[in-house]
């Protein structure tokens, strides 16, 4: 297919980890045509001096957000990737100005139309709450129906999506409400490029530490598509702790009321023909979905105890461009694994 035959595709806030890997995505995907893609202090740099792994793959020079602008028509879909909070600044008017365009936030600002939400967990009020209910949540395994056509999609955060793996199920069928716990090992790079204390090599290479104790912003998201999926009400206590290493997340569910021989049938049922999800039992491994799209669900349980479910993702793969890439399919109508069918490796 040539470059004039794909479909062009525009990148808002591409030179973060997230716009990075979504610049990777694009240019792996046999349908997409990466046509432009934006940096603020890169802007007029070769996109390959900036990020060397895409040497030989994306020939563009970064553009300033208003060079981009011009460059709308070029384009049929729109990745936003820039700082929560700062979606809801431009998409406004940038979606109504074209409103033909396909939308697809990987940012927290369109995951919940619960503006209060948003404010209690992200600290300011939403300047943009009237676009809140016209976005899909793309969580895909559970919204391919809402997704085909639409035009405004909320990618969701990487641990939410780790989460819902998890949770979706089992709330589905009717077998968790109420008070739900969970924890999830998140790997530096989900902190974004800008280095802190906390991502900073010696602090975090040979230690583990909690944060955002049970008040996680991904809470919001989840907590409110799952009452909307299901009527009932969930209170998640959710821990989420830094480990050493760059890529992936490893959530934890406890589920002690249900022997894991009944979570295995359910798991099959709802993920048993998943082409980007594999149910096992037992733990799974981190390494086996790092760079990847893929997610692997784990079952595990002892007598009289309950059970215990492990997810794990990678938060730049599934955990935000390549969910992102497989909502965009669903929207578009392609095959949904198109540009998503790699392996991860062994080591």
């Amino acid at each position: 297919m040539s470059s004039s035959d794909k479909i062009g595709v525009g990148i808002l806030g591409a030179s973060g980890y997230i716009g990075a890997e979504m610049m990777r995505y694009v240019a792996l995907h046999p349908c997409l045509d990466l046509r432009w893609a934006t940096a603020n202090r890169d802007a007029g740099l070769p996109v390959g001096d900036v990020l060397p792994n895409l040497r030989g793959f994306v020939q563009q020079v970064f553009l300033t957000p208003a060079e981009a602008e011009q460059r709308l028509d070029a384009v049929r879909v729109v990745f936003l990737a820039l700082p929560h909070r700062e979606s809801q600044d431009v998409l406004p008017r940038l979606e109504a100005a074209h409103p033909d365009k396909i939308w697809i936030d990987l940012a927290g600002d369109f995951r919940t139309p619960d503006a209060e939400g948003f404010r209690r967990y992200y600290g300011q009020e939403h300047r943009a709450p009237e676009l809140l209910s016209r976005f899909v949540y793309g969580f895909t395994e559970a919204q391919r129906k809402t997704l085909s056509g639409a035009r405004l999609i909320a990618n969701p955060g990487c641990f939410a999506t780790g989460m819902l793996l998890a949770l979706y199920p089992l709330v589905a069928s009717g077998l968790l409400s109420g008070r739900v716990a969970l924890t999830g090992i998140t790997g530096s790079s989900g902190s974004g490029r800008e280095p802190s204390r906390t991502t900073h090599h010696p602090e975090r290479a040979q230690n583990i530490r909690a944060y955002k104790t049970l008040s996680h912003q991904h809470l919001l998201e989840v907590e409110i598509f799952l009452e909307s999926c299901s009527g009932r009400d969930l209170r998640i206590h959710f821990v989420p702790q830094s480990a050493p290493v760059v890529r992936g997340i490893f959530t934890t569910l406890f589920v002690p009321d249900e022997p894991k021989e009944v979570l295995r049938e359910v798991f099959d049922r709802f993920y048993g023909d998943e082409p980007l999800i594999d149910v096992v039992d037992g733990s799974p491994d981190l390494r086996s979905v790092q760079t990847t799209p893929r997610g692997i669900v784990g079952v595990d349980g002892a007598p009289d105890r309950g059970s215990i479910v492990f997810t794990v993702i990678d938060n730049l793969g599934k955990g935000a461009a390549g969910q992102a890439i497989q909502n965009m399919n669903c929207a578009l109508g392609l095959p949904e694994t198109t540009g998503l069918a790699w392996p991860g490796g062994f080591v």
